[in-house]
């Protein structure tokens, strides 16, 4: 009886000290960058990370100032901060005690090494956040875009932090277009309620992404979980049980993640390879392109491509056929002698590539051709690709696949792109479809792909769909060289 008092004491006196992490707010506790959100499903535990996190900043150094912010006056009181008060030792505290009426006095908790925590809410309007110089900010529960903005120039003098959590259910409204479209996956895992792939780590413009599931907090009653899912639409169980903005557009390769599926350059097999070149060819933007070697196991690796820098900021290329030979015979003499063997086959985009073009002048008595013809004719010979959508997107699934146990991967993928290959990470970690909701919010039957990231994506679809395979031949002796990237 005396060891259960003691730790009852003990607990009432410093809670914090019994705060157990789930694996994912450990990693979103852990990770230094300076702008964070903790995406979470209802009852997932991202508010009680919140308080943990920034108590924990204001005891680790005297005289940090963070705010933390709620939607209204009610939520800041009845959850903050009663989960701060939850939290903190009772011995570290200077000025506060915790009222469920009216909360903090003055929405102020001082520490004995002088860091403060001041609550603010949302609803004191966007002037209250237009003052001060703060460590950090934390928003639990979406802000309005205009006091985020107002809140960021609150952390410029000290080089603050701002960390987020929330379940997002209004929609992409413009803070998540914001901060949150377009990101690229870290790690992703199969979310069995939903039957599809979800990112748990995910980040965009320096700004890093973490993803609790309601199914994974082992402090409530799963039983009553599986119950609610039951009564959930498709999107919100997305949103309230594994954290995803609802309305977001479904990511097509989300299986893609950068630290499985991207290799350094020095790190693909030089030996028992085979070399393919794949070609999408445009009139009104650069042309896209990759290089793929296929290994006698049956593993591809993307080692190259073209252009080699942002595509989506590119508005034109105007280079003529002969610049564009000129340009891929560079590039293949370089993976030749790095290699030892040349292209084995080429595949193009069998749409543009078989497009009629109209010659600036009639020669032969032909006044048109296509790009392929014009590449054939300086001795680039491409066969057409298969271009079938959706069961290209299965293909270069499966090839993504990969399974882990623990921190080992028991199922290696049978797709690698090296670090090089920029554009071709890019696309492929935001390639997406459009927005499966209607305006009237109904449920769309077919759903087109966004044009922004389909590029290099559809690239890798032609090769994966063009069957490829390794070819033992010949090797080239060549003095060993390695191409800098």
């Amino acid at each position: 009886m005396r060891i259960e008092e003691e730790l009852r004491y003990r607990r009432k006196i410093n809670p914090l000290q019994f705060f157990q992490s789930l694996p994912q707010q450990l990693k979103f506790g852990l990770d230094s960058i300076r702008t964070k959100a903790l995406f979470g499903g209802n009852r997932s535990g991202k508010t009680e990370k919140g308080a943990e996190y920034i108590i924990n900043k204001c005891r680790a150094k005297p005289k940090q100032r963070w705010w933390a912010c709620a939607e209204t006056f009610s939520d800041s009181v009845n959850i903050q901060q009663r989960k701060v008060w939850s939290l903190i030792p009772k011995t570290e505290i200077k000025y506060g005690f915790y009222n469920e009426i009216t909360g903090f006095p003055n929405r102020k908790l001082l520490f004995k090494n002088g860091s403060i925590i001041t609550f603010k809410s949302y609803d004191q309007g966007v002037e209250s956040f237009a003052s001060d110089d703060e460590d950090g900010i934390w928003f639990d529960e979406e802000p309005p875009s205009e006091i985020c903005k107002e809140s960021r120039m609150r952390l410029l003098d000290r080089n603050g932090e701002m960390i987020f959590t929330m379940t997002s259910t209004k929609g992409i409204t413009d803070l998540i277009a914001d901060i949150f479209e377009d990101y690229d996956v870290i790690e992703s895992q199969f979310a069995p309620h939903v039957n599809e792939t979800l990112p748990r780590i995910a980040e965009k413009n320096g700004m890093r992404f973490y993803f609790l599931w309601t199914t994974e907090n082992p402090y409530i009653d799963q039983k009553t979980v599986l119950e609610e899912i039951k009564l959930q639409t498709y999107q919100e169980r997305k949103s309230r049980i594994y954290g995803m903005p609802i309305n977001l557009s479904g990511k097509i390769y989300m299986q893609f993640n950068k630290n499985i599926h991207v290799r350094d350059f020095d790190t693909v097999p030089f030996d028992n390879v085979t070399l393919y070149h794949i070609l999408d060819p445009h009139d009104r933007k650069p042309w896209a392109m990759q290089w793929y070697i296929i290994h006698s196991t049956g593993t591809s690796y993307c080692i190259d491509e073209y252009p080699n820098r942002d595509f989506n900021e590119m508005i034109s290329d105007d280079k003529t056929y002969d610049e564009y030979a000129r340009i891929i015979r560079e590039k293949e003499e370089a993976l030749r002698d790095i290699f030892g063997i040349s292209v084995h086959r080429r595949i193009i985009d069998p749409n543009f590539g078989n497009k009629t073009v109209q010659l600036a002048e009639r020669i032969d008595n032909k006044a048109h051709t296509t790009p392929k013809e014009e590449l054939k004719k300086r001795g680039l010979k491409f066969d057409d690709g298969i271009d079938a959508l959706e069961a290209g997107h299965l293909k270069v699934r499966e090839v993504l696949h990969y399974e882990k146990k623990g921190d080992e991967i028991v199922l290696q993928p049978k797709f690698f792109i090296t670090d090089n290959c920029t554009n071709t990470i890019r696309h492929l970690s935001r390639y997406s479809r459009k927005d499966i909701m209607s305006s009237d919010g109904d449920i769309k039957d077919r759903v087109g792909v966004q044009e922004k990231y389909k590029d290099f994506s559809d690239l890798a679809r032609y090769y994966f769909m063009s069957n490829a395979k390794h070819i033992s031949e010949l090797k080239e002796f060549r003095t060993e060289t390695k191409k800098v990237y």
